[in-house]
């Protein structure tokens, strides 16, 4: 089971990658058909759908990785008992508002199908399909994020940490040794 979530959050992110690909080349199209006086239309449109899937694509992958932003300023100076309760709490909260987000993302694509929406640009595209990678990638992420709960749960597996995160809490900055000389650098 676990190396399907694996794949699943991996699958994800390189669909996140794609989009991030392919709005690289529809900027690349526009630029060279500008050059040659070749308009191609809808493009700004296409370039931000694709940036939207982009983002809600990776989320899942960007958690599982550590890469997300997070405020370990405060649970930095907790002992280990509170930091593993402040976890808990953080990560039940959050299940609950990516469920919900999942929820309403994939209720706005139905309705979108149901109402036969279609985009506004110059070329209309229906508006399910434009918003369908969005819901996708957040019920992944809700996946994600009540996988990593039951984990922190039963296992007592802890939210992934970046490796810079890692590497600043592995190592003690030791500022007794270092003396500054008179051009303001320091040495020891």
């Amino acid at each position: 089971m676990r190396a399907l979530l694996e794949g699943l959050y991996r699958g994800a992110g390189i669909l996140s990658g794609i989009c991030i690909v392919s709005i690289c080349l529809i900027i690349l199209a526009r630029v060279i058909g500008r050059w040659l006086g070749i308009v191609v239309p809808s493009s700004d449109d296409f370039a931000g759908y694709l940036l939207a899937a982009a983002s809600f694509l990776a989320l899942a992958y960007t958690f599982r990785q550590g890469g997300h932003i997070r405020v370990s300023l405060f649970t930095s100076r907790l002992a280990e008992t509170s930091v593993i309760k402040v976890e808990r709490g953080v990560l039940l909260v959050a299940s609950v508002l990516v469920v919900y987000l999942a929820y309403q993302l994939g209720f706005m694509v139905w309705e979108s199908w149901d109402f036969e929406e279609v985009t506004s640009g110059y070329v209309p595209m229906p508006l399910w399909f434009v918003q369908l990678p969005m819901a996708v990638g957040m019920v992944v992420f809700a996946i994600a994020v009540i996988d990593q709960t039951l984990c922190h749960f039963l296992y007592g597996t802890r939210i992934p940490k970046s490796e810079e995160e890692s590497l600043a809490e592995s190592q003690k900055i030791e500022l007794d040794n270092v003396v500054p000389n008179s051009r303001g650098t320091t040495h020891e």
